[in-house]
């Protein structure tokens, strides 16, 4: 899904039910970051003529950004394909802050459905889901 983050998050935390969301803040460098960033729109881009259908599994949001010239040194983990997992694989392998705190301490603190709620129409949205979360 592309969209800004308002809406990519308000989707999960204000309107489908049962979901949650977590916010945690990456360990990658600006430069990894800029590069991901236009592997991704490169990506997207070249949906528009060659579309592709969703998969649950094999093409969904996850696994599509290993696929990534950007990630293509990233050892690919069976957590990738188990939402529920990825945030687990980025702490073991240091790619988010943890601010010291073991993973499931981080997880709870990570949880920004309540902050993405109270939010909803601020105009300091980005700044309120961040505020009191490990890294931000």
């Amino acid at each position: 899904m592309v969209s800004d983050e308002r809406d990519l998050v308000r989707v999960r935390t204000n309107y489908r039910h049962g979901e949650d969301l977590y916010l945690y803040h990456t360990t990658a460098t600006p430069q990894f970051a800029e590069s991901l960033f236009l592997n991704y729109i490169g990506m997207t881009n070249s949906l528009h003529d060659h579309p592709q259908w969703y998969n649950a599994v094999t093409h969904n949001c996850t696994t599509e950004i290993y696929t990534l010239k950007s990630m293509k040194s990233q050892p690919l983990d069976w957590r990738i394909l188990l939402n529920g997992k990825a945030d687990e694989m980025a702490y073991q392998k240091g790619m988010i802050a943890t601010g010291g705190l073991p993973f499931k301490q981080l997880k709870q603190r990570a949880w920004i459905n309540p902050a993405a709620r109270a939010a909803n129409d601020d105009p300091d949205f980005s700044q309120r889901i961040r505020e009191n979360r490990p890294g931000f």
